[in-house]
């Protein structure tokens, strides 16, 4: 059987990053995401595919976040700074595959 394969766009990761947020800072959110993640995604404005396994939340790192950190990690803003990074979940049926990458931190490519 073919595992199914859903990439959020730009404006879901932001809206995805928001949800992170607040599961994070609130356990009774990250219990009711674990419980009904479809209706969460939902809420937040997320239109999530039919048969297509959804989204874990990943772990709470060490340290302070702001949403705009969040979403600058989900690639969806510039951060001041210039440097550019990205990282987004991928759900596939039977498990889930992370990447992250970070681009143009004080590197120069000749």
């Amino acid at each position: 059987m073919a595992e199914s394969l859903y990439i959020l766009g730009d404006e879901d990761r932001k809206k995805f990053a928001r949800l992170i947020a607040a599961a994070w800072s609130a356990d009774e959110v990250k219990t009711r995401y674990g419980r009904e993640p479809r209706q969460m995604l939902a809420e937040y404005g997320i239109a999530y595919p039919e048969g297509v396994a959804t989204p874990p939340l990943p772990p709470k790192p060490a340290g302070e976040f702001s949403i705009e950190e969040l979403e600058v990690a989900a690639g969806t803003e510039a951060p001041a700074d210039g440097c550019m990074g990205s990282a987004s979940s991928v759900s596939t049926i039977g498990g889930c595959a992370f990447t992250a990458a970070t681009f143009g931190c004080g590197a120069s490519v000749e």
